[in-house]
């Protein structure tokens, strides 16, 4: 590790920036969920209060407020299986879709590298894209006395 005084005011410049946008980016993501959550609140009492109040719809702000019935359809968690065979049985089978997670691709690929010193196979240089940048970790420094 460099001594204090060998750091350079440019490299300490920017890890205080660095640092600095890392929190920014989670204070923002922590604001972006509790406002997500008190929109669909909001959204939830507002339609509530015109069906109550038997409007369907409101001019304001220069926009049309209207109710609108609507439906969500969302795969039940671990259903994959029975879910896709009613699909096809019921003709729907072109909606299904094999796709691969990205972390998961990227754990298989790094492993698959590493056991053929640190380089994919020839054969995947068609179909798979590879990165490489300098990345920078962090860890707390934890005080010994």
């Amino acid at each position: 590790m460099a001594d204090k005084d060998t750091i350079s005011t440019e490299v300490t410049a920017l890890i205080d920036r660095y640092k600095a946008l890392l929190d920014e980016k989670d204070r923002l993501a922590d604001a972006t969920k509790r406002n997500n959550a008190e929109v669909i609140q909001c959204r939830d009492r507002l339609a509530q209060a015109m069906v109550e109040a038997e409007i369907d719809q409101v001019g304001r702000h220069g926009i049309n407020w209207k109710l609108k019935p609507t439906t969500k359809y969302s795969k039940k968690a671990g259903a994959d299986d029975a879910l896709f065979e009613l699909l096809r049985q019921h003709g729907l089978g072109s909606l299904i879709r094999e796709t691969v997670n990205a972390q998961t691709l990227q754990g298989a690929m790094s492993e698959l590298a590493a056991e053929n010193d640190d380089e994919l196979p020839e054969e995947f240089a068609e179909v798979i894209s590879v990165y490489e940048y300098m990345d920078i970790s962090r860890r707390k420094i934890t005080k010994t006395r």
